[in-house]
Formats: structure tokens, sequence, C-alpha cells
């Protein structure tokens, strides 16, 4: 018996344990790069469950201004403390040439009482007697209004009690009343068939009534008279005089 356990317990070779040391050591390095490999994977296994591949990314709605309601309604500004009221009467005032037809300070509202100068029939008197009378006319531009009344003629009334004039109707003739300071210029499209051609009385009846028309007012100290503009062709043509300085 020692002699068989002798020959069992032979010594290994060593070829055959060189071996098994190269596949233990092959075996450990596979080991060690399925760990790394596992270890590199799951990071990216990770990514593509978080945001799996082709689903689009929607981005949150950005905020949105109110929307602002309709402007309110714009009002006049209030005038300006440097224009005073009677700055803003006088440029309402304007006639055809711009400027003011009477002063600021002249109410325009409601009616004022003025005087017109119509004519009586004197017996054997060549020309006619220059008379007044009143009327009711606009305060607003009121020598020009009470212009426009002379110009159309005697009422009912005033021919019952004997009174003329030259003008019937002629107010259509009338085009502006300018002023310049203290004086006046009424100008006409023309005056053609007011007077007789042989009428020698062209100042009693056409001159004095205007004139005296629109001198009643305190802030008019001469007032002048033309056709389209033109003083000649009032004073030298219709009148048969000359020219005012």
């Amino acid at each position: 018996m020692a002699g068989t356990a002798a020959d069992t317990a032979r010594p290994p070779d060593l070829g055959d344990l060189r071996h098994r040391a190269r596949r233990r050591r092959v075996r450990s390095v596979a080991a060690a790069g399925l760990v790394a490999a596992a270890m590199v994977a799951v990071p990216v296994v990770t990514a593509v469950v978080a945001t799996p591949a082709g689903e689009p990314q929607v981005a949150a709605p950005a905020p949105t201004a109110p929307t602002a309601g309709p402007p309110a309604a714009s009002s006049a500004p209030p005038p300006r403390p440097s224009e005073s009221p009677s700055t803003a009467t006088a440029s309402a005032q304007a006639t055809e040439t711009g400027g003011p037809v009477q002063p600021a300070t002249e109410p325009t509202t409601g009616t004022r009482r003025v005087k017109l100068f119509l004519l009586r029939e004197r017996a054997g008197q060549r020309c006619p007697q220059v008379v007044t009378v009143t009327r009711e006319v606009p305060a607003r531009s009121v020598a020009k209004e009470a212009l426009r009344a002379l110009l159309d003629g005697p009422t009912t009334a005033d021919r019952a009690a004997g009174l003329t004039s030259a003008f019937d109707g002629d107010a259509h003739r009338f085009r502006y009343l300018k002023l310049e300071g203290t004086n006046a210029r009424a100008d006409f499209t023309d005056l053609d068939g007011i007077l007789a051609p042989d009428d020698s009385c062209e100042e009693t009846k056409l001159l004095e009534p205007m004139r005296r028309t629109l001198e009643q007012f305190d802030w008019i100290e001469q007032a002048r008279f033309s056709i389209r503009g033109d003083q000649r062709a009032f004073y030298v043509d219709v009148l048969h005089d000359r020219v005012p300085n």
C-alpha cells in the first residue's frame, strides 16, 4: 500500500500548470472587460430611455402680453394759459380777407339794435333827407350785418312811413368788410343800376347811408368803399368824385 500511495502522489506536470494559469488570466481579463463595458453602456441606455429617439421636443408656449383695449376717445386740449379769450374771439371773427371785423371785446352772441340810414323826400329839395331807423341784427360781425341790412332796403313799415332807399335787395353785391386799425373798407362786386344815369344825388343816396351806418360803431373812425378792391371804381366812376386821402 505504501508503494501505491507513492506512485499516486507524483509531482504535477509543469506544462499543465502553466496552461491552467494562462486560462485563469484570460477569464479575469474578459470579466474585467465585461464590467467596464457594462459601466460605459449604462448612461447610454439611461439617456435613450429619458429621450426616446425620433420624439419631437415641444417648447413651452411663451407668455403673451395682455391685449390692449381700444384707445380712449381723445378730447380737444384745453386753451393754453397764454391764450386769452379775447384772442380766441378775434380769430373766430375773420372775414374773407383774413382780418377781424370787430374788436374782440365786442359781444358775439345774441342780437344788437343798430341804426340804419334811409331817405325821405323833401318838397322843393333836389336831394332827399337822410333819416335814421333801427334794426335788430346778429351781434356777431355786427358792423357787417348792419351794412347788409341797409343793402336789403326798407321794410314794408318803412315804406308806409314814407321812407325810401337807393338799395333794395342788394346785399348780394356785398363782398367783405375789412378793418385796418380804426378804418373800415367795404367792398362790392358792382353797384350797376343802383342810380339812374342822370341822378346827381350820388353822395346823399349811396355814400352817406353806408358811411353813417358803419361809422356809428365807436371802433370805426372812417369808412371807405371799393368795387372789387378798387376804390377809384367807387369814388370816381360811381360818385364822380375823387378818392379821399
